[in-house]
């Protein structure tokens, strides 16, 4: 699975990595992706490889506890006021 690597102290949007197809790609996926975006912050002071693209929920708990902030975004909730919580934490945690 191809890697990317989130810098310390940086709140990302993964919305444009995210698995945008209906059609499962394996027998054990029963439903697709059900968020429009992921935003992740690293508040560690070291840089963390992540998954890329997001393919499943499980993908969320996995990158919990390389420890960073991972929040799912649905089409009906904020984005711009989750993206700068997020934000906030990640410089807050110093």
């Amino acid at each position: 699975m191809p890697k990317m690597i989130l810098p310390p102290r940086l709140t990302m949007a993964l919305g444009g990595y995210i698995r945008e197809t209906v059609v499962p790609y394996s027998k054990d996926e029963a439903e697709p992706f059900p968020y429009r975006n992921v935003i992740v912050g690293n508040p560690t002071d070291k840089p963390v490889k992540i998954d890329v693209p997001v393919y499943d929920k499980e993908w969320i708990d996995r990158h919990r506890k390389l420890g960073l902030i991972v929040v799912p975004v649905k089409v009906e909730d904020d984005f711009v006021g989750l993206f700068n919580m997020v934000r906030k934490k990640v410089k807050g945690s110093k």
